[in-house]
């Protein structure tokens, strides 16, 4: 009996010294850490969220008990492209090309009508990568080769590197474009093997051993080519390396006008071969496909018959075929119904040589804070898991791909809590359908700078370009060209001034990685008498 005592005496002893860790731990230990906007949604409706989790929660729990494992996922970032490109957003045909790949996803799947990028390349793919805004993670800018200094920093922890650790095969291929030395590389972010350029590479790639007259056909090679500098000149380049996690990586290709003419089929080839490898593995897998571009240089010859007779065209043509093959392929194993496909555009269009970039009818090019820059085509797809043909009007942000890719995976609790994390569990905006975002907020950064806050319909600038045009309303003018700080900003402009200053409370609790960026020496000087 006294042992029997003593044993009790212990458990309950233990039992009281756990509780007493758990209460004396910070709240903020107990989950995730949002902006401060998402905790007064939290608020207001906790218990509606709660009942949609157990929703979400039994959908999920069937189908992993129907497939033996968690769901696969697979992250297609295009580069680019504008919000009104593809045939299912009003262009298509209207602009020259057709889309009907991703026209039939859309239609299969989840059209998002407002989904939003960081204003630039290197911005977005670390956005989404990480769930964060990149001025949190200390990058303020697009990253060129030779740049280091700045980059996705080891110490951010990425969705490959949760869903790895969720059991997870991981693969990345494509433009990577967050930084170029080791630590940023993305078999040392989290991916079992990885393809990948340092960045967009046409513009240095261009300037090594090519001709105006090469690849005659083309409508327009890329402003190197045009204007080349002299034949020594110094500047940096490189290539594709290939690499798995734990390993040296190589590069298998120097870059050259031939290479990115054929970049985006040649990554579709290696993302197949990834799906093919682990279709039928006991473990799901998570396949990162970044497309080469929207550009305007270089396009593949064969899809060079586009009506409209530009490069943007046949890019548009040729990604589109390549998402098409993708998602044949999933069908082809058999293995749709149990694969998240989020198709995304990682900013607007780049006007530098109209006409062979992309386009938007929106307001606003790559690099700023209106809604043609960050305002892009998003897609979903998941057969028979996504209802087919919705087009929510929700707000989406891309760093909800990373919380919800991880919460899909069983793995959401896995994201660090020490900082802030910006992507929202967009889960049952996926799964249950139109109004059940959990967000109605997004703070535009560019680069460093606040430039614009969203809060449901309104936008307001912090600096407007002429004085009183702040605020605008993006149900009544997506094309902000008719600002209103009388009818507007009177009853709205509290209100975001409330939610800048909790918004930079906050950034004062957790404060931004402070990474500086330099060029690296080049390989050889430059030489001007040769």
């Amino acid at each position: 009996m006294r042992g029997n005592m003593t044993k009790l005496n212990l458990i309950i002893t233990m039992g009281v010294f756990i509780l007493a860790v758990v209460f004396a731990m910070p709240l903020c230990a107990l989950a995730i850490q949002p902006d401060a906007e998402y905790l007064v949604r939290q608020k207001q409706f906790g218990e509606k969220w709660a009942a949609e989790d157990k929703q979400v929660h039994d959908k999920l729990a069937a189908l992993e008990k129907k497939f033996g494992k968690k769901p696969n996922i697979i992250f297609i970032l295009a580069d680019d492209i504008g919000y009104t490109e593809l045939g299912s957003y009003g262009g298509g045909k209207v602009r020259g090309f057709s889309t009907p790949n991703l026209d039939k996803m859309a239609a299969e799947g989840m059209k998002f009508l407002s989904f939003y990028s960081e204003p630039a390349c290197t911005l977005t793919r670390a956005a989404l990568m990480a769930g964060r805004h990149p001025v949190r993670m200390g990058i303020t800018g697009v990253l060129f080769p030779g740049t280091e200094g700045m980059g996705l920093a080891d110490e951010e922890v990425t969705v490959a590197e949760i869903l790895s650790d969720a059991g997870y095969h991981t693969g990345m291929f494509g433009k990577w474009h967050i930084g170029g030395e080791p630590e940023h590389y993305p078999t040392n972010q989290g991916f079992d093997e990885a393809l990948w350029s340092e960045g967009n590479p046409p513009w240095w790639g261009f300037n090594r051993n090519v001709k105006r007259t090469d690849n005659a056909g083309y409508t327009n090679m890329g402003g190197l080519v045009w204007s080349p500098a002299p034949e020594n000149f110094a500047y940096d380049t490189g290539g594709n390396m290939r690499g798995k996690k734990g390993e040296k990586p190589e590069m298998v290709a120097p870059f050259s006008m031939k290479l990115y003419n054929t970049m985006d089929t040649d990554t579709a080839n290696d993302v197949i071969d990834f799906i093919e490898r682990h279709a039928s593995s006991d473990k799901p897998f998570f396949a990162y496909y970044a497309g080469k571009g929207n550009h305007f240089w270089g396009a593949n010859p064969d899809f060079m018959n586009q009506p409209a007779a530009t490069n943007n065209s046949a890019q548009m043509a040729e990604h589109d075929h390549n998402v098409g093959r993708l998602l044949r392929k999933l069908k082809e194993l058999g293995i749709a119904e149990n694969t998240l496909v989020v198709w995304m555009s990682d900013n607007g269009p780049m006007y530098a040589m109209h006409p062979h970039g992309g386009y938007s009818l929106l307001r606003g090019e790559k690099g700023e804070t209106w809604e043609g820059a960050i305002r892009v085509p998003g897609i979903v797809w998941w057969p028979k898991t996504i209802e087919a043909g919705q087009d929510p009007i929700d707000l989406v942000q891309v760093t909800d791909m990373f919380t919800t890719a991880s919460s899909i995976a069983g793995a959401k609790n896995e994201i660090p809590n020490d900082r802030v994390t910006d992507g929202v569990d967009q889960s049952a905006l996926l799964l249950l359908g139109e109004g059940k975002s959990r967000r109605d907020y997004i703070f535009h950064y560019n680069k460093e700078k606040l430039e614009a806050v969203r809060k449901d319909q309104m936008k307001y600038r912090t600096e407007p370009v002429k004085p009183h045009h702040n605020f605008y309303n993006i149900y009544h003018d997506p094309s902000e060209r008719f600002p209103d700080e009388v009818r507007y900003g009177l009853w709205s402009g509290p209100g975001f001034k409330k939610m800048i200053q909790d918004h930079m409370a906050l950034i004062e609790k957790f404060p931004h990685r402070v990474l500086k960026a330099y060029q690296r020496e080049f390989d050889y000087p430059f030489d001007p008498e040769k």
